[in-house]
């Protein structure tokens, strides 16, 4: 379990072009140090499993907060830390504001996992989105996370101004090649009272639309996949916030973004299975894993629908393999 602090826009020294924190968490200011420890409390008393329990700060920039005001977030979880209630601490932050000093004082107040908006490998990409910081800012912290042993994540995103299909997948390998242990993705909206929202209203940014949006992130989860690096988010997460009227003007936002895109995964794997299977027109089983069925079978059974008007089939049926792995993809385990 996740017990999540948000910090929106704390210590962010820049105004990216596509980023209203405040719109997007629901959290007009950041969260006071005194009130952590009540809110760890009242989380760790509603948990119904003795699953291992991690705080973690989101939202702005972590390690380009003043040092004091550092330590007094991180101090306030020390006591759980020492009493064995909390298992660590996670953090996002910006990837020019990682040095050894703040490692030093990270490391010793038990974080474990660091998070870095990378967003992207593209310096001219960095710079149209207003970033302020380069594509070796991320390499070099990157590494430097990994020499001190932390856990590091990297978040994508897909559409920013300026980026294309093949900047993107250049992106990826870069990011491939640094061997990050978890990435997120996500696609760039127009959200309101963003300087994204004047670049939309003037006719200078054009967002991607959801079909491109899934087939980029679909790429990405493919490749990172295939490189054993654990993609643990695409899309934003549906909150009454972000998905409230006039929050979101633009963009390829669907509450089940990641879904659309293990969907469409996994219909090209089934019609992969059904040409080596040109006979068959009847009935068809398909096996997968069991987290994936309502991927595998599509948002209003679409995929269901096309792999009969395609193949001509009368009858497909999805079930659970039980001994089918996830990253494998389904299985065709019956023809009649």
């Amino acid at each position: 379990m996740i017990i999540p602090f948000f910090i929106p826009h704390s210590g962010c020294p820049h105004q990216c072009v596509f980023c209203n924190q405040k719109n997007i968490t629901g959290r007009q200011a950041p969260v006071r140090p005194e009130t952590i420890a009540r809110t760890i409390v009242d989380y760790c008393q509603t948990r119904t499993q003795q699953e291992p329990v991690q705080i973690a700060f989101y939202g702005g920039s972590f390690t380009a907060l003043p040092r004091e005001e550092q330590k007094a977030y991180l101090e306030a979880a020390q006591p759980f830390i020492r009493s064995g209630m909390i298992e660590c601490i996670r953090l996002s932050t910006r990837p020019d504001y990682i040095n050894q000093d703040i490692l030093s004082l990270l490391k010793a107040h038990h974080v474990r996992i660091v998070e870095l908006g990378a967003q992207t490998l593209n310096d001219e990409v960095l710079i149209r989105s207003g970033r302020g910081h380069t594509a070796t800012d991320t390499i070099h912290a990157v590494k430097l996370l990994k020499e001190y042993g932390f856990i590091v994540g990297l978040q994508l995103m897909i559409g920013l101004p300026g980026d294309s299909a093949s900047s993107f997948a250049n992106t990826v390998s870069g990011i491939i090649d640094l061997k990050p242990d978890f990435v997120r993705i996500y696609p760039t909206l127009v959200i309101a009272q963003t300087p994204l929202e004047e670049l939309y209203k003037r006719d200078q940014y054009i967002p991607l639309s959801l079909d491109e949006a899934v087939s980029l992130s679909r790429e990405a989860l493919e490749r990172f996949s295939q490189a054993g690096i654990d993609v643990i988010r695409i899309g934003l997460q549906p909150t009454e916030e972000l998905e409230a009227p006039g929050t979101i003007l633009a963009g390829p936002f669907h509450p089940a973004f990641r879904e659309l895109v293990a969907s469409s995964l996994l219909l090209d794997k089934m019609r992969g299975l059904l040409l080596n299977r040109i006979d068959v027109t009847e009935e068809v089983t398909f096996a997968v894993h069991p987290a994936d069925i309502s991927a595998a079978i599509g948002q209003h059974r679409s995929n269901i629908t096309i792999l009969k008007k395609e193949f001509g089939i009368q009858e497909i049926h999805i079930k659970a393999g039980i001994n089918v792995p996830r990253k494998k993809g389904p299985v065709l385990v019956s023809v009649s």
